[in-house]
Formats: C-alpha cells, sequence, structure tokens
C-alpha cells in the first residue's frame, strides 16, 4: 500500500476553541479515556511495516489538551526506536507557550519540552486569516486567554528549532486578494517553512458547522488563481484556438502519494490541499487514522473505512 502519513487523533472531550467550520464538530467524536499501549504499538507496527515515515499529531480538540497521552505515546515511541522520523503537530497554536514552575528555579515551556520527547520537528499552524490576528482569533474561536498573536508565536516555536507550516483554512477573505503573491509574501515575513492551502470541506448534514462553510469558503477561482501562481497554466484563445502560457513562480519538487504535488516557492514548500477529506484517489491512502477509540481507519468521516 502507498501510504502517506498516519494521524494519531489525541483523545480531547471537547476542544478549549469553538472553530465557526471544525469538521470534528460534524461527527460524533468516540472519546476513550483507557487505550491499551499493546493496541496502540500494533497499529504504528502497521503503518511502519506499510513504509510510513511521517506521524501527525492531531486532535478533535487541542492535542495538547490530553498531556497524559501524548506523554505514554512519547514513551511507545522510545520503546519503539523512534519509529517515525519525521513527526508533525497539528494545532492553532493556543497551548504552546505553556508554562510551569520549577522548584523556585524558574519558568519552563513544558509543552514544547513534550514535543521534543514526542520527536515533533514541525509545527503546523491552522490559521483562518493570515493578515488579521483578531479575524483569526475570531474565526477559530479562540478564548480571550488563550488569543494568538502570529508573529509572536511563529518566534517562539522557532526558538525551539521547529519548522512552521502555516495551513491555510481558505475563507472568503481571500477571495478578496488581488494577487495571490500577497499571501505568499505575507507567508514569509512570517518566517513560515511550509505553506498548505485547504479547501474548506462541508457536509450535507444541514449543521451550523456545514452552512457556515457554504457561506464563507473562498470561491474555487481563488484556488484557481493560488494554483495558477505557483505552477501555472495554459490558456486558449477562443477565437484562433491557439495556446498561451502563464509561467508559474513555484519550482516543481515531487509528487506525493495521494497525487498532489510540492513545489518551491519564495524559499517555502507549499501544497495545494483540495482533498483534505482523502476521498479523490482511492489508489493510494492519503494517510492512516489512529482514532480515539484505538483502532485505524483510512477516512474521518466513515466508520465504514476500519482497517482494524
Amino acid at each position: 500500500m502507498n501510504i502517506q502519513s498516519i494521524s494519531i487523533v489525541v483523545p480531547t472531550p471537547r476542544c478549549v476553541n469553538n472553530c465557526k467550520f471544525c469538521v470534528s464538530k460534524m461527527h460524533d467524536n468516540p472519546y476513550d479515556k483507557h487505550l491499551f499501549k499493546f493496541d496502540l504499538k500494533k497499529r504504528i507496527k502497521y503503518a511502519v511495516m506499510n513504509g510510513v515515515t511521517t506521524c501527525i499529531l492531531t486532535g478533535t480538540g487541542e492535542a495538547l489538551q490530553n498531556k497524559g497521552f501524548l506523554e505514554e505515546l512519547a514513551n511507545i515511541f522510545k520503546e519503539m526506536d523512534f519509529p517515525f522520523p519525521n513527526v508533525e503537530l497539528q494545532t492553532t497554536g493556543v497551548m504552546l507557550e505553556h508554562t510551569s514552575f520549577l522548584n523556585g528555579s524558574g519558568q519552563v515551556y513544558s509543552n514544547m519540552i513534550l514535543l521534543k520527547k514526542l520527536g515533533v520537528n514541525t509545527i503546523s499552524l491552522s490559521i483562518s486569516d493570515i493578515f488579521d490576528d483578531e479575524e483569526n482569533n475570531f474565526i477559530i474561536g479562540v478564548p480571550e486567554k488563550l488569543r494568538i498573536n502570529l508573529t509572536e508565536l511563529i518566534c517562539f516555536i522557532k526558538r525551539f528549532d521547529m519548522n512552521v507550516r502555516l495551513s491555510l483554512n481558505m475563507t472568503k477573505r481571500y477571495d478578496a486578494v488581488k494577487n495571490p503573491e500577497a499571501i505568499f509574501l505575507h507567508a514569509k515575513a512570517y518566517g513560515a517553512n511550509q505553506l498548505t492551502f485547504r479547501k474548506l470541506y462541508a457536509a450535507d448534514d444541514g449543521s451550523e458547522e456545514s452552512e457556515w462553510v457554504k457561506k464563507n469558503a473562498c470561491k474555487n477561482q481563488t484556488l484557481t488563481d493560488v494554483k495558477e501562481y505557483i505552477c501555472g497554466a495554459i490558456f486558449t484563445n477562443v477565437i484562433g484556438g491557439e495556446e498561451s502560457h502563464l509561467e508559474g513562480k513555484g519550482t516543481y519538487l515531487y509528487k506525493l502519494p495521494f497525487g498532489g504535488r510540492v513545489y518551491s516557492i519564495h524559499d517555502m514548500s507549499v501544497v495545494v490541499d483540495d482533498d483534505c477529506m482523502s476521498k479523490n484517489n482511492n489508489e493510494a491512502l492519503k494517510y492512516l487514522i489512529l482514532r480515539e477509540d484505538g483502532k485505524l481507519y483510512c477516512r474521518w468521516d466513515d466508520k465504514g473505512s476500519l482497517i482494524f
């Protein structure tokens, strides 16, 4: 099997944020506080045996809300001789700067130390407005005491020698950007290493979240403009039938197992992800998902996708 990564869903009963488009709120999220180490190891071993080298720590809430699970997972990784060379945390960034005080010796960033134990080398920040911190916090539904300043947060992450990926949730905010280059230059100014554009997913379930996405997702043309800026395009003259070429700004690097292409642009690696629910390519599994019930799946929203 050709599998890109394994997503390990950290069990949380609810999220500290209240994202207006949250996919997790559209589905039931089984929360099991008593996962067995043996079962987790078996499924991690299955991923490794199928050539998976990338592990993504994610959750229906913020992964760092369940530090107990992450500590146990860190021990499992150590016992298995750190099976994944590439470990990534998906987060809005709200809990990264948590501090503790040890024996009066000063403060320590305990959550970042835990991430180091897990072997995390990339922090993927879910961003809904790259230009406006206030609007970004509003869409994510960040509690007042955890509000995010992207400039400060990214500088903080870089202090721990971690890569920063900005995962842009493509809201209608980006429809107003006349030239896609403005998005890339803004990301570069932050010091981002990687950039992902995510088409927002809406289910036909009548939920408040799905309806919000339908009203607030960016136009398809906006994503098309971004793709053309990166990799170029070919246009055919309607009258003469002659082809003209638009040169892309990106340099093609490689193709991902699920079909996506990675480009280098403005010193960042970039992927346009318009299949966030992994439904468009049945020849290769985009990822494995180790869910909160301790079982392995290949789709987020389909219990029938159970592997074992």
